[in-house]
């Protein structure tokens, strides 16, 4: 063959190849409809288990079947005879049971839930909890406790199915768009699942390709070996610890060489974290967010009477924690950095005089804010006086609110809250206010359905969304923040509480709309970097930032947010020529911190007077020792916690539909493929041997021509 015959060879079967792989494209967007909605179960480990949901590393292919009624249900499970399915549920049948029947039938191979903002298509249940019926007891003050522990006394969450804690060898996604899930229940169990009179439809079917494949297996200890073993030069990553930052932030201003007194703070704690069983879905609004908002406006409302705080008054040291939803992550290790001497001032132990953390508020059981103690504690007869003074102090503020507050039996253990980590290192004077007086009152504890509008914060036909609207729910807590705030004055100053100290009810509605329903709003503009990055960043958000504490490595949003709301509420405004603040962004001289913010606008409600802040707010680690402990041996401990998130690959999450044929149809299919192949390569070995024959009028030219 000569050179010009090569090339053209060559040419034709380049363009036949582009022409291919763009008839495959073409082929694969009329075979699969992509279902971009879809959010996926992910797995995690701990010390001794896996838990979460993962595929097959190719994806579970399974015929669609709607479950909507226990008729569609039972039909699945004892006559569909086109296994494996795909369950496709809505709102109200997703629950244990039933996938536990699912399960047990080993006919499905994943499970879809409709979950999206339209309330026809998700309803309500009456509740929903994937968390356990007691949490945080392995790590809590009551672990092992003949008395209490294991929640002898109280089943806390009596609404807990601990499907969290499954471990569920099958995918398991929702789907948020409202047109994907009528897609897939019209254009696709209806139009061809759909049995007629109970019986079974022929070929062809409509059928779901489910991919979630996880990397980590097993439990964290051996991921964590395996990720650390390189077995090549590119190294695989299994599963990455879960951790981030607390808040921390000191109120009183001292002098820049003060040292801490034994007994000299009041620390007022929130904790900043939740799950939920799906990624990204972790609304939380009673469950941590009306304990935040309700401290962060205490300690606005705190702010306005700075100057009665001095040498002689206790300072308070608000601490929002993170991990904790995880075994209690920020509070071990901010105990941990305590023992080591790594916080500012060398904060320890010692150093708190009484602990006072605020919990679940939406839901206000008999309309009061519940005073709850430590009944271990209470056997001690100095920390018995000075508890009882404190429940004593609350009771007398709540009087002249409404009669807010109530106290519960002192035989009656500490409900799952921080301040039960900080009792098993040092015993001293600790309360927990919340909503409930017993159980919890919220039924979607650490689920997707602790909502803003479930909890009655979202304002109805608002013109600007709700941000100034103020909801029943927003004075209710506006009145538990205004309780908050004088009880931490009272308890900090050993005076009473001014009465014009009050929360402001606007801050607390716009915190509830910020963190609730839209980041994208001017309280978050105002405590962001004056950087345009950071203004188009909070632009684009179409949803609120999740309150989820994510693998340790890169600071949340959340995380941010808070401790720039917290120098906002307690902080100083610096002039804007002083050293500290026009170094950097942020500038840590000694014991205090300088942040910049974009600011209020200005009077053409296009532009900022940015601000620069001095405060004594930072933040510490919230990452579990036992990944830095070298050599850790106490996985299966219950020490500190050990919770990892399985990595995957970019492409490892996705949810499309096809249409399958019957088996002959794929038989054959597959023999005339198998005789295409064959007849191509016939053809093939035909034009080799005969191409001197069948390309010789180029040859015979090029010799005329030469």
């Amino acid at each position: 063959m000569t050179r010009r015959s090569h090339c053209s060879f060559h040419f034709a079967v380049f363009i036949i190849s582009c022409f291919s792989f763009g008839a495959s494209e073409r082929i694969s967007s009329k075979t699969y409809v992509i279902v971009s909605g879809n959010v996926a179960c992910i797995r995690r480990l701990n010390g001794t288990h896996q838990v979460g949901c993962s595929s097959e590393i190719n994806g579970n292919v399974g015929v669609l079947h709607y479950i909507n009624d226990s008729a569609s249900l039972d039909w699945l499970i004892k006559v569909g005879p086109h296994q494996p399915y795909i369950a496709m549920l809505n709102s109200l049948d997703f629950n244990r049971d039933t996938v536990q029947k699912l399960r047990n039938s080993q006919k499905i191979t994943g499970v879809i839930v409709i979950h999206t903002e339209d309330s026809v298509t998700t309803p309500l249940p009456d509740s929903f909890s994937p968390a356990d019926r007691c949490p945080g007891d392995l790590y809590g003050l009551y672990h092992n406790n003949e008395d209490f522990g294991n929640c002898k006394k109280v089943t806390w969450n009596e609404f807990g199915n601990g499907m969290f804690f499954e471990d569920f060898e099958f995918p398991i996604s929702i789907v948020t768009n409202k047109n994907e899930t009528d897609y897939l229940i019209n254009n696709c169990y209806l139009k061809f699942n759909k049995p007629h009179n109970g019986k079974a439809r022929e070929y062809p079917l409509c059928a779901v390709q489910m991919k979630s494949r996880m990397s980590a297996a097993k439990d964290s200890e051996t991921c964590i070996r395996r990720t650390n073993t390189p077995t090549n030069l590119n190294p695989d990553k299994y599963c990455d610890p879960l951790g981030d930052m607390n808040v921390i932030g000191f109120f009183k201003d001292v002098p820049e060489n003060h040292t801490l007194e034994e007994k000299s703070i009041v620390m007022a704690v929130a904790r900043m974290d939740s799950y939920s069983l799906f990624e990204d879905i972790y609304p939380s609004a009673d469950n941590h967010v009306s304990g935040i908002v309700a401290l962060l406006a205490a300690a606005e409302a705190i702010r306005k009477h700075k100057a009665h705080f001095n040498d002689n008054t206790k300072d308070i040291l608000f601490t929002f924690l993170n991990g904790e939803a995880f075994d209690y992550i920020g509070s071990s290790r901010l105990l941990y950095d305590m023992d080591n001497k790594a916080l500012p001032l060398k904060l320890n132990m010692n150093h708190i005089d009484r602990i006072i953390e605020v919990n679940q508020l939406a839901y206000r059981d008999e309309g009061k804010v519940w005073i709850h103690s430590d009944p271990i504690s209470m056997k001690n007869a100095t920390m018995s006086s000075n508890i009882s003074d404190m429940i004593s102090s609350i009771l007398d503020i709540g009087k002249n609110l409404s009669d807010i507050a109530g106290a519960v039996n002192q035989t009656q253990p500490l409900p799952p809250s921080s301040t039960q980590k900080f009792l098993q290192k040092q015993l001293v004077p600790a309360l927990v206010l919340t909503d409930h007086k017993e159980k919890f009152t919220n039924r979607y504890y650490n689920s997707r359905f602790d909502l803003a509008k479930t909890i009655g914060a979202e304002a109805q036909n608002s013109s600007d969304g709700g941000y100034n609207t103020v909801t029943e729910q927003a004075l209710n807590l506006t009145e538990a923040a205004t309780l908050l705030a004088r009880t931490l004055y009272t308890q900090a100053t050993g005076s009473p509480a001014p009465g014009n100290l009050t929360a402001d009810k606007f801050s607390v509605t716009h915190l509830l709309y910020c963190f609730l329903i839209s980041p994208n709003c001017d309280l978050f503009k105002q405590v962001i970097p004056p950087a345009r990055e950071a203004f188009n960043d909070l632009v684009s958000q179409k949803s609120p930032y999740p309150f989820y504490v994510s693998v340790y490595g890169s600071t949340n949003n959340i995380t941010r947010i808070i401790q720039r709301l917290l120098t906002h509420y307690i902080g100083d405004v610096e002039d804007q020529s002083t050293a500290s603040c026009t170094s950097s962004e942020k500038a840590s001289l000694n014991i205090y911190n300088y942040l910049w913010m974009a600011g209020p606008l200005n009077s053409d409600n296009t532009t900022r007077s940015k601000t620069c802040i001095k405060s004594r707010v930072t933040q510490s680690k919230a990452y579990s020792p036992a990944f830095e402990i070298t050599d850790y041996n106490g996985w299966k401990s219950f020490q500190y916690s050990t919770w990892t998130e399985s990595s995957w690959q970019t492409n490892a999450i996705s949810l499309r539909i096809f249409l399958i044929p019957s088996k002959a149809m794929e038989v054959g299919l597959l023999c005339t493929g198998i005789f295409v192949v064959l007849t191509s390569l016939g053809l093939i070995y035909f034009i080799t041997r005969k191409s001197s024959s069948l390309f010789s009028l180029d040859t015979d030219t090029e010799m005329t021509s030469s």
